[in-house]
């Protein structure tokens, strides 16, 4: 089944007045990046104790030096001009027990419960640092600035922070140096498709100290100031989201049903109770269920955010008024909101839709009506807004899915246009896929239909099934793969059918997940005719080559590696999976923008199909991770990735000043495979 709609906010052939009358442009991949982004991927808007005044990081890509600047704004809840308090520096990455996949790291400024101060962590001279600062910018102050790395801080109270703290850099440095003269023992993280060095990043030995931050004297945390790291105060257990009333002493909270709900009940409810002593209640509405995702006060009412719509692509708003246990929808939209709070009598969050980067919003509680507090990207408007339609699909396996169509520049109806596609989420603000390598609205001005796809999920089956059971069952049966393809397929069927697409000139791309699909779509389908992936294919190097750790973590989980023997069947998920084995089934052109850290594994696909005489190019990114981080590379790899697509759907030849070699060398690839 396929359902279609057209987005309000569309706006097809819309013209600007600005230096006299001129049709708007579309926005370049250049213009993506010079885009000013607000908090952190989980959200980062913090709102003052009083509810008076929002802070906010703001982050300027710089392509020409290469990196970012982090500015701290404050700004009246009401709405008024922010301001810059302070400089927090550079990116800090986000690290993880098998290394940095390239994500930024969230950090978002905490104001002290007494809402006097703000404290932050910054990243200057290769540290990180934890300082505060007041709202009017005076009296900034570097609390902690080694010997190791600020990881995390939480206030204990006006005056005292718990602040932890990792190795500094420098003494990692140190021990790589070591091993570079005498060697290493490789340890159970060490990842050798990663580096053939010793990870000098991950600290075991953390430390927890607790810093007065009027004297900046420090003392070791006790394990009860220590475990405030991980706890939120007053909260109900076990809970995904919570809502303290800052007038009373009433608590809402997400949680799984308690005991003595009906079983056929969702899996979650939604719960208040005026006070720890006092009893709980229990929104009945068959709302205050599914994926909810967060809970405010209101006086009498509970506001909640659900998804909801085919395949949980819309965001709505309801109000539980818990005197009455009755519970009214106040807004239901496609877009995403993140670090939602209250301020008086209004929610405040931030917020993003297919068309409109992220800015700070009012949303009137009553009735559902937003107003912009603060754009940073003001001039977005001058560019041309493409017409954007949703398109609905079911799998093959009764899954919802869902993808964004955004509409070529210049449309003309009746004319059939190539199409790239674009994964493998497509929520907010459509900026190039996850990990943003794919710029949506720039390959919409180059003359492409461009489909966001949102990847199905096991919906049904997740209710049932622990997650790590449900993955090894998908994976083994081949649903996994086969889900994804139908979904897409199904996608790409209606474009034909409705005479919009040139079935003969559709492209795909795909990064992590959304790789793993191109791979699976290249080699069991003639649909493409163009193919990028930023990520390797799956093969067998990864198992032998992945750290024990890794290995081990999988294991647990049921999983074994590609020598299982017999009727084992992961010796069949193997076979079927490592791509290398299964070149020859590919026809489709291939570029690989692959990270260093990842680069091995692309290589004995890359190989194969050279031998294959197929068209296959392949980059390789230095210090790059699983998501390109450096402003530079992101850039590099869009405008190939772009020029890939343009030169075998189009036949559009593009030379390249910094890769003077690249145009003869894909011109040698069609004429050598005959492609035109």
């Amino acid at each position: 089944m396929v359902a279609r709609f057209t987005r309000a906010a569309a706006l097809a052939g819309l013209t600007l007045l600005f230096s006299g009358q001129a049709a708007a442009r579309p926005p370049t991949a250049e213009d993506l990046l010079a885009l000013l982004e607000l908090g952190d991927y989980r959200g980062g808007l913090s709102i003052s104790p009083d509810g008076q005044t929002l802070a906010v990081f703001a982050r300027e890509t710089r392509v020409r030096e290469n990196d970012y600047r982090y500015r701290l704004l404050v700004m009246p809840s009401a709405g008024g001009s922010p301001r810059e308090i302070a400089d927090a520096g550079d990116i800090i990455l986000r690290d993880t027990p098998y290394g940095p996949t390239g994500a930024a790291a969230d950090r978002a400024p905490v104001w002290s419960p007494d809402g006097r101060y703000l404290a932050y962590i910054a990243e200057r001279d290769g540290r990180a640092e934890l300082w505060r600062v007041s709202p009017d910018g005076a009296a900034a102050q570097l609390l902690v600035d080694g010997p190791g790395e600020v990881l995390r801080f939480v206030w204990l109270d006006e005056t005292n922070l718990v602040v932890e703290t990792a190795a500094p850099r420098d003494a990692l440095s140190a021990a790589s140096s070591h091993a570079a003269t005498y060697g290493f023992h490789p340890d159970d993280f060490f990842t050798p498709y990663a580096s053939l060095t010793p990870r000098a990043t991950i600290d075991h030995a953390r430390v927890q100290l607790v810093v007065n931050a009027a004297t900046r004297a420090e003392r070791a945390a006790s394990p009860d100031e220590s475990a405030q790291l991980n706890v939120q105060p007053r909260r109900p257990a076990p809970l995904n989201a919570i809502a303290n009333d800052r007038t009373s002493d009433a608590v809402a909270w997400i949680a799984p049903r308690i005991a003595g709900d009906q079983a056929s009940t969702p899996a979650l409810g939604l719960y208040y109770a005026a006070d720890e002593g006092r009893d709980v209640m229990t929104c009945d509405d068959p709302a205050c269920s599914g994926r909810m995702l967060g809970a405010w006060i209101f006086a009498d009412r509970i506001v909640f955010r659900r998804m909801e719509g085919h395949g949980g692509g819309l965001t709505a708003l309801y109000a539980w008024d818990w005197r009455a246990n009755t519970v009214r929808r106040i807004r239901r939209e496609d877009e995403e909101l993140f670090a939602c709070g209250r301020a008086a009598a209004r929610l405040i969050c931030l917020q993003e839709g297919p068309l409109q980067p992220r800015r700070i919003v009012s949303i009137d509680v009553d009735t559902g009506d937003l107003a912009q507090l603060y754009d940073p990207n003001p001039d977005w408007r001058a560019f041309d807004q493409p017409r954007i339609e949703t398109i609905e699909v079911n799998d093959a396996y009764g899954n919802d899915s869902f993808a964004h169509l955004v509409f070529p520049a210049n449309y003309r109806p009746g004319r059939r246009y190539p199409v790239v596609v674009v994964q493998y989420r497509s929520r907010g603000f459509l900026r190039g896929g996850v990990g943003g390598e794919y710029p949506i609205l720039p390959l919409a001005g180059r003359g492409y239909f461009v489909l966001s796809v949102d990847r199905p999920e096991w919906r049904g089956a997740e209710a049932s099934l622990p997650q790590a059971e449900l993955d090894q069952r998908t994976a083994l049966d081949n649903s996994e793969n086969l889900m994804k393809q139908s979904a897409l397929e199904a996608m790409l069927a209606e474009l034909d059918r409705r005479g919009l697409s040139n079935p003969r000139r559709i492209g795909i791309t795909g990064l992590s997940d959304g790789a793993e699909t191109l791979y699976w779509a290249i080699t069991n389908s003639e649909l493409f005719a163009a193919a990028v992936a930023s990520t390797q294919p799956t093969d067998t190097t990864a198992w032998t080559l992945g750290s024990r750790a890794f290995r081990q973590s999988l294991l647990s989980e049921g999983m074994r590696g590609p020598y299982a023997v017999g009727d084992d069947p992961w010796a069949a998920w193997w076979a079927r999976n490592t791509t290398a084995l299964h070149a020859e089934r590919i026809r489709a052109p291939l570029l690989m923008n692959l990270a260093e850290s990842e680069a091995i594994m692309g290589f004995p696909l890359a190989t194969r199909l050279e031998e294959l005489n197929r068209p296959v190019d392949a980059y390789v990114y230095p210090g790059a991770y699983h998501i390109k981080w450096r402003p530079a590379q992101l850039l590099a790899a869009q405008t190939r990735a772009m020029d890939w697509l343009d030169f075998w759907l189009r036949g559009i030849e593009r030379e390249e000043p910094e890769d003077p070699g690249r145009l003869d060398r894909w011109r040698a690839l069609r004429d050598r495979t005959g492609r035109r």
